[in-house]
């Protein structure tokens, strides 16, 4: 009787796990690589700049890319624009794992990596193909503890704006322009003072004529009201918008491989999108500064040329003197 009893708590034992794991068999998250599931994540994504202006405008399309990838597993919520953490902190947030994912222009980010200094002379698609992504990567991983994930902003490029026409080189000396390291170098060249000034004081600084102009890229500055302003829009475009998506360490350690692939393939797409969307909205910006009352200042050929070659050359003067060895590195990728 004793054995009969143990064999029958056996069998129903066996029958009750058989029942609860029918009954577990509605629809569950995705299973990973090695037949796991995956577990439910929420990141924050805070930009570098105030919501609603045109580097934050794939956030929503980052936000249901990834839940559509990820079977709803990762869900993105906004976390802030500067308000919350201003931009010169986001490097130290995304280093510390505080941020987990930001939207930001490497200018601001070149106090932790050098190389940094280099990513606007380089062609975002271009560089996918050759390798060097996966090198300015792992170069955040070393330096941040960060990943780059892509740019958000291809084929948009630099311009310098003035309230003084400019004609010839010649013309930018005694001036005083708003900048960030990404044109610092270039207007030091060609003999203009660069101050540091934030977003939010730049409307007021060449209204009072503390500034004379400023660089900012080839699209957005009717974000903060800058052309009512400012005068004129210097031609040619310079360098590569590098604007782009960071994810923290901290962050990507929460992910499974299903999860991290749908995050990379994500930001991926998002980077071919924003290459064809500014490649047409160039030309609607200047028709909208034009109406706006702007004028776009080009300078000759030969003018324009010189003004290029000044553009690169202190450029990548500049990022090998602070990133050696790095800058080298992707200063091959990118003439690839």
């Amino acid at each position: 009787m004793k054995t009969g009893k143990k064999v029958f708590i056996v069998l129903f034992c066996f029958m009750l796990v058989v029942a609860l794991s029918g009954c577990s068999s509605t629809p569950s998250q995705p299973a990973t690589s090695d037949g796991e599931k995956s577990k439910e994540v929420t990141l924050k994504v805070f930009g570098a700049w105030p919501e609603g202006t045109n580097n934050l405008r794939t956030v929503p399309d980052l936000i249901d890319k990834v839940a559509e990838k990820s079977d709803g597993t990762v869900k993105i919520v906004w976390g802030g624009g500067p308000e919350a953490i201003p931009a010169n902190q986001l490097a130290e947030a995304l280093k510390n794992g505080v941020v987990d994912i930001a939207y930001t222009t490497p200018s601001f980010m070149s106090s932790h990596v050098k190389l940094a200094e280099a990513q606007k002379l380089i062609k975002p698609l271009e560089i996918r193909k050759n390798g060097g992504f996966e090198f300015i990567d792992s170069v955040y991983l070393r330096d941040l503890n960060t990943h780059y994930l892509g740019a958000i902003s291809s084929s948009q490029t630099y311009s310098l704006y003035s309230n003084k026409k400019i004609e010839k080189l010649d013309d930018f000396k005694g001036l005083t322009f708003r900048a960030t390291p990404v044109y610092q170098a270039l207007l030091e060249k060609l003999g203009a003072g660069v101050v540091n000034i934030s977003i939010p004081e730049t409307y007021q600084a060449l209204e009072r004529n503390v500034v004379q102009g400023f660089g900012y890229p080839s699209v957005g500055i009717m974000d903060f009201g800058w052309h009512e302003v400012t005068k004129y829009v210097i031609e040619p475009g310079f360098f590569n918008v590098d604007t782009g998506v960071y994810m923290s360490d901290a962050a990507w350690q929460k992910l499974d491989e299903k999860q991290r692939a749908a995050i990379k393939e994500a930001a991926a797409e998002i980077e071919v999108e924003c290459d064809e969307f500014y490649k047409k909205h160039l030309a609607e910006e200047k028709e909208k500064l034009t109406a706006a009352g702007m004028e776009y200042a080009t300078l000759t050929e030969d003018v324009a040329e010189e003004f290029l070659k000044i553009a690169n050359d202190a450029a990548w003067e500049s990022a090998l003197k602070v990133a050696p060895e790095d800058a080298a590195k992707l200063r091959e990728f990118a003439e690839k």
